[in-house]
């Protein structure tokens, strides 16, 4: 009797131990991902937020794909895709930003207004001055080439009004050469007037490109780290993780 309830005691625990290990949750593998940055640095994977550095540690991920983005104003945004292959992997990564140059931010607007604000991603403005100045010359041209042919124009129908000796020609071709005259001028004023906005757009971005200059922030913030919600691997869930950040701004 009692080696029958033994036995049914064995198969009771055996299929209560089926039960929790299908029910329990499982430690999910994570690989380690150590990130090192400038002080300050924004550290974005696949796209949510994990704080600033200095981190307080290696990240534990799962093994996949990473889309690893940083940010510091006055330097050039920085981006690099990682793979983590497996739960055994442990990587590094340096995230090394590259400082905003002054000079290339103005100087760039003598190619084409506009240039030095896409450097500093300052892109609405950017485009804004592109068109001024592209806009600009396109319209001087056409005035110029407009311009031109009335000069031909207006210097043939002077010699005509030279040469004519009936009053009716004369009295014709001096009104015509006096309209083309006027014409021509007109073109001419369109012509200087689309040089004058060329050319005030290329000061006005250069301005704008030192007026706008990003100041330096650097500082340093606490990172809490969950690997389930980067999006990637098992268990991932889409809440978005928290973080603290204390910067310095310093103005130059």
């Amino acid at each position: 009797m009692s080696r029958q309830i033994h036995r049914r005691f064995s198969i009771v625990t055996a299929l209560l131990a089926v039960i929790l290990g299908a029910t329990l949750p499982s430690a999910a593998a994570a690989a380690t991902l150590e990130v090192t940055g400038p002080a300050g640095a924004s550290l974005v994977i696949n796209g949510r937020a994990l704080g600033f550095f200095p981190l307080d540690g290696p990240l534990d991920l799962p093994p996949g794909t990473y889309t690893i983005t940083s940010e510091l104003r006055g330097h050039i945004d920085y981006e690099n895709i990682l793979v983590l292959p497996d739960d055994d992997a442990w990587q590094r990564l340096t995230v090394r930003l590259v400082p905003l140059s002054r000079r290339t931010a103005w100087s760039s607007n003598l190619l084409l207004a506009g240039l030095g604000q896409h450097y500093l991603g300052h892109h609405t403005r950017g485009w804004v001055y592109n068109a001024a100045e592209a806009g600009g010359l396109l319209v001087a041209l056409l005035a110029e080439l407009d311009r031109s042919n009335l000069r031909k124009d207006y210097l043939d129908i002077q010699d005509m009004y030279d040469s004519s000796i009936n009053a009716q020609d004369i009295l014709r071709f001096r009104e015509e050469a006096l309209q083309t005259y006027s014409d021509m001028k007109d073109k001419e004023d369109t012509r200087n007037l689309a040089l004058l906005v060329a050319g005030g757009a290329i000061v006005a971005s250069v301005v704008d490109a030192l007026v706008s200059f990003p100041a330096v922030e650097a500082g340093a913030g606490t990172v809490p780290v969950d690997p389930t919600d980067l999006g990637t691997g098992p268990g991932a869930r889409p809440d978005p993780l928290t973080a603290v950040h204390v910067a310095v701004r310093l103005e130059f």
